[in-house]
């Protein structure tokens, strides 16, 4: 594909936790964008109506963030729940509130699931959106929380099916695979990366891994012969429990303004360079929908039980669908498409672009791409749009109250586990300068 040859650096960004509607949605409301399979006539609309307990619950305007945003639920029961499967098969998508309120007990007048951002809240998002391409089928792999999509994203299957206090069982690591075909890959942190769960212990003292500060300059001075074909940028996680320091992953209860800042901070430095940006291609994705309400139902794609997993129940469909934006030269301004994608679809362009072809990355992939999950590549275009790069002015953030607190979801416990496994095995010094967080760890309790 004339595109791939031509792109010399992929960057790649997961934030965390937000569903398409919820972010997105905005873009078919507000007439920003006609072909964007979003929101419409909200508060009629049959499509988005969730009773729960007599009451009708329908998409709402976030206006104040910080007053509005809980943590929905998202591991695997509570999100079959949201999807709402009735006795035919059909996914009505229509569980969101119940899901919430029987979990949490909580009960507002907005049922915090059903909320969405306008494009005054989700700017960045909106704006490249609205200037480049904005994919409307692009589903989470698995109908469960992060750790096992975060697995298919970075290994192409999971060994799990739920978020528990653990480093995470895996095979065949995206780096794995890299190294293997000669990719040079690197890693941009913004605090300790997710990789940290992975066990990669040795690794995230070496050179791969770059404070996310250290990123313009990079690209400014290293040849292109040199310099990494494919780039991970990691924000600050809001797992992260024992920091001030404010999230900016988009996890909530982090502000969604925290991490549209971090997407201008990346866009900037990535557009500084007219020659560099015409051969670079960012993509942006959500590891899953977070509980957040989304109307369009899911894939019926299988993922068998691999050998030696930790649980027994197949999957039988995707999850919800979730953001994607790709952000590049090579595509048409003001794009949407349309065909079904998932988190291999980024294992899929890895293999297209540095293997013999998009079914050269592992038989998990293949057997998802048989199913219809399509290459993140056929949303490329064979020529570039050779033009001044849009520019957009940052918008200010709320100040971000310190969220500091015990490691308690298993997740937080997770990154802590993780955290001090680290310091055990390695230099806890060496570990400590490279990662500041990682000096105040809890120990565990």
């Amino acid at each position: 594909m004339a595109a791939l040859d031509q792109i010399q650096r992929i960057v790649l960004l997961m934030l965390e936790n937000r569903s398409f509607d919820h972010l997105l949605g905005h873009l078919s409301l507000e007439n920003l964008h006609s072909d964007v399979d979003g929101l419409r006539e909200p508060d009629v609309n049959p499509r988005y109506a969730n009773v729960f307990e007599n009451r009708v619950h329908r998409p709402f305007l976030i206006e104040d963030e910080a007053a509005v945003i809980r943590d929905p639920p998202h591991e695997r029961e509570l999100v079959a729940r949201q999807m709402a499967r009735s006795a035919s098969g059909r996914f009505r998508m229509s569980g969101f509130v119940d899901a919430y309120v029987t979990y949490t007990q909580h009960r507002a007048q907005h049922s915090p699931p059903m909320g969405y951002f306008d494009s005054r809240g989700a700017w960045m998002s909106s704006f490249l959106a609205r200037e480049y391409c904005v994919c409307d089928r692009w589903f989470t792999p698995l109908p469960a929380d992060t750790q096992p999509n975060r697995c298919m994203a970075f290994t192409g299957d999971t060994l799990i099916d739920r978020t528990e206090s653990r480093l995470l069982p895996h095979r065949d690591h995206v780096f794995d695979w890299l190294d293997r075909h000669h990719v040079r890959w690197r890693v941009y942190y913004d605090g300790p990366p997710f990789f940290l769960l992975f066990g990669r212990f040795t690794e995230l003292l070496g050179s791969k891994y770059h404070p996310f500060d250290s990123l313009a300059r990079d690209l400014r001075q290293e040849p292109p012969e040199s310099a990494p074909q494919v780039l991970f940028i990691e924000p600050r996680y809001y797992d992260i429990a024992w920091t001030d320091e404010p999230a900016n992953c988009n996890h909530p209860l982090a502000l969604v303004s925290q991490g549209e800042l971090l997407l201008h901070r990346l866009y900037t430095a990535l557009t500084r360079d007219p020659e560099q940006w015409e051969r670079t291609l960012l993509i942006i994705t959500y590891d899953e929908h977070g509980g957040f309400f989304d109307h369009v139902p899911p894939l019926p794609i299988e993922q068998p039980i691999a050998a030696g997993a930790h649980y027994t129940r197949p999957f039988t469909t995707t999850g919800p669908r979730v953001p994607g934006l790709i952000v590049s030269p090579w595509v048409r301004p003001g794009r949407a498409f349309h065909g079904a994608l998932d988190h291999t679809s980024l294992l899929q362009l890895f293999a297209e672009k540095f293997g013999a072809g998009p079914e050269d990355y592992s038989a998990s992939v293949n057997h998802r791409r048989a199913q219809g999950i399509r290459s993140v590549a056929e949303a490329l275009s064979d020529v570039p749009t050779l033009r001044a790069f849009p520019t957009v002015v940052p918008h200010a953030s709320a100040p971000q109250p310190s969220m500091r607190r015990p490691p308690r979801s298993a997740n937080e416990r997770a990154f802590q586990k993780a955290a001090l496994e680290l310091k055990r095995r390695e230099d806890p010094l060496a570990a400590e300068a490279k990662y500041p967080e990682l000096a105040t760890v809890p120990p565990e309790t």
